[in-house]
C-alpha cells in the first residue's frame, strides 16, 4: 500500500474502436477488467461510459484509487489531445479536468496509445534490452513508437512516429495533412482498408477478414493486398534506414497476422536496408497499449513510494 493508503490502480486504454479498463493492485495483479466497443460514439459519451464502468469496478473492491493511467489515440498536448479524427470531439475535451471532477485528488498520467505500447514492450516485451527499436502499430490507425537506450522518443511536439501522415509516392498536395488527410494510414490502416474494399468491390469487409482471406490472383482485392504490402515495405524500409533499429515488433489488431506480415516484409527489408532489423510479434499482442500504460503507472507509483 502506498503512502496515501490507497492500494488500487486504474489503467484505461482509449482506442479508435474500443475502450479497455483494468483495475490492478500494486503488484500488477489484475483484479477486474472490462472492454466496450465505442465505434461512432462522441467523446463525451465515451467518457461517461468509462466513468460508469470505472465506478462499478472500484466499488466492487470498496477502495480508492492511488493513480490512474490513460492511454489514448492522438497526441497528448498538455490537458488536451490533437490529431484524433476517429473519435468525434475528442480534441475538444480537457481530459485532466474531466478525470479530476470524477476522481478528485487522484494522480493522472496520460500517454499516447502507441507510445504506451512501446513503453510496455521496452520494459517487459519484445524490445527489452535493445539498443534501438521500433514498435509498429497496425490497427485502425498506423503509427510507430521509437526507442533508444531504454527511452521512448516523443519528439518536440509528442508526434514522433506518427507515420500515418507519411506521403505515398503518388500522394497529391490536396491529399496531405493540411487538407485533413493521413495518406499512409488511409492506405494501410484498418479503416482505410475497409473504405478501399468498399470502393473497389462494392462489398463490406473489415481489415481482419481482408488479411485472413486468400484472394484469387489478379483480382482487385489481391492487387490491393499486394499494393499495401509494397507500400508498407517501402515506408518501413525508409524508416529503418533513418532510425537503424535492432528490432521491429508488430502490435495492434494485425498482430494476429504477424506470420503473414513477416513473410512479406522480411524480404523487402533485407533487400533495401543496410542493417535489416529482426521482426518480432509484440509480447503483449493486441493489448500492448493497455499493458504499457499499466506498466507506466506501476513504475510511477513505485518511484513515488
Amino acid at each position: 500500500m502506498n503512502a496515501l493508503g490507497k492500494q488500487y490502480l486504474l489503467a484505461i486504454d482509449f482506442g479508435g474502436t474500443k475502450v479497455a479498463i483494468r483495475l490492478m493492485n500494486h503488484n500488477g495483479d489484475i483484479l477486474d477488467s472490462e472492454k466496450q466497443i465505442i465505434t461512432g460514439m462522441d467523446g463525451i459519451e465515451i467518457l461517461k461510459l468509462v466513468f460508469k464502468i470505472s465506478d462499478k469496478l472500484c466499488q466492487s473492491h470498496k477502495e480508492d484509487i492511488a493513480a490512474i493511467g490513460v492511454s489514448t489515440i492522438g497526441i497528448v498536448a498538455g490537458d488536451h489531445l490533437e490529431l484524433v479524427p476517429t473519435i468525434k470531439n475528442w480534441d475538444k475535451i480537457n481530459l485532466r479536468a474531466e478525470f479530476a471532477n470524477f476522481f478528485s485528488n487522484t494522480p493522472l498520467y496520460i500517454e499516447n496509445d502507441v507510445k504506451a505500447a512501446t513503453y510496455g514492450e521496452l520494459i517487459n516485451g519484445a524490445l527489452q534490452n535493445s539498443k534501438s527499436g521500433i514498435y509498429l502499430n497496425l490497427g485502425t490507425g498506423v503509427a510507430v513508437g521509437l526507442t533508444l537506450n531504454n527511452q521512448v522518443i516523443k519528439g518536440s511536439h509528442g508526434a514522433a512516429g506518427e507515420i500515418g501522415y507519411l506521403l505515398n509516392p503518388f500522394t497529391r498536395n490536396n491529399d496531405a495533412f493540411s487538407n485533413g488527410h493521413a495518406p499512409f494510414e488511409e492506405l494501410t490502416g484498418g479503416k482505410g482498408i475497409a473504405e478501399q474494399i468498399a470502393k473497389i468491390s462494392k462489398t463490406s469487409m473489415d481489415a481482419k477478414t481482408f488479411w485472413e482471406t486468400q484472394f484469387d490472383p489478379n483480382t482487385p482485392l489481391a492487387d490491393l493486398k499486394q499494393k499495401i504490402f509494397l507500400n508498407l515495405g517501402y515506408q518501413i524500409s525508409n524508416l529503418c534506414i533513418a532510425w537503424d533499429p535492432e528490432i521491429i515488433t508488430i502490435g495492434g489488431g494485425m498482430e494476429a497476422q504477424f506470420d503473414l506480415f513477416a513473410k512479406e516484409l522480411n524480404p523487402i527489408l533485407k533487400t533495401n536496408v543496410p542493417f535489416p532489423p529482426v521482426l518480432k510479434p509484440a509480447y503483449y499482442k493486441q493489448n500492448a497499449s493497455l499493458n504499457g500504460i499499466s506498466q507506466l503507472i506501476l513504475n510511477k507509483i513505485a518511484v513515488a513510494e
